[in-house]
């Protein structure tokens, strides 16, 4: 009769250690699933010359590459051609050129200021257009939330 009580009772401690093993189990899953499930930020600021932009409500980003020539007289120079620029710096031997990003209402002037040569002109865009590559990349990334141009 002792001998009885001794399996049932062992019955029933087992019975006790699977429940809890499988508590324990259950509980590793659910935590596993929980800490799964990120939310990200929409806030996204770009600082540039120690001005901080914030992009988290920008709807539209637009690129302006301009001229001011003697007499300010302003053209847009953005698809211009190196035959084109050529001849503009047959007229003036300098050209204040002015790159800016335009955020909604916001604008960040990249880069600004007087090119004597279509080298330095092209010098100026590429570096622009590599800027308006970066925003790009910053806006698609979920994870990212800060880009510092330079």
């Amino acid at each position: 009769m002792f001998k009885a009580t001794n399996t049932l009772k062992a019955k029933h401690q087992f019975g006790r250690t699977l429940v809890l093993a499988a508590s324990v189990l259950s509980m590793l899953l659910l935590a596993g699933c929980i800490s799964s499930s990120r939310s990200y930020n929409n806030d996204k600021n770009i600082v540039y010359n120690g001005t901080m932009y914030n992009m988290g409500n920008v709807k539209q980003v637009k690129t302006i590459v301009s001229g001011t020539m003697h007499g300010d007289q302003q053209m847009d120079l953005k698809n211009v051609t190196k035959k084109q620029f050529a001849g503009l710096l047959d007229q003036e031997k300098q050209i204040y050129v002015r790159m800016s990003f335009e955020f909604d209402d916001q604008e960040l002037v990249y880069r600004a200021g007087n090119v004597t040569s279509w080298s330095q002109f092209t010098k100026m865009k590429n570096s622009f257009v590599s800027a308006g590559n970066q925003i790009s990349k910053l806006m698609s990334d979920k994870k990212k939330i800060q880009l510092k141009l330079k």
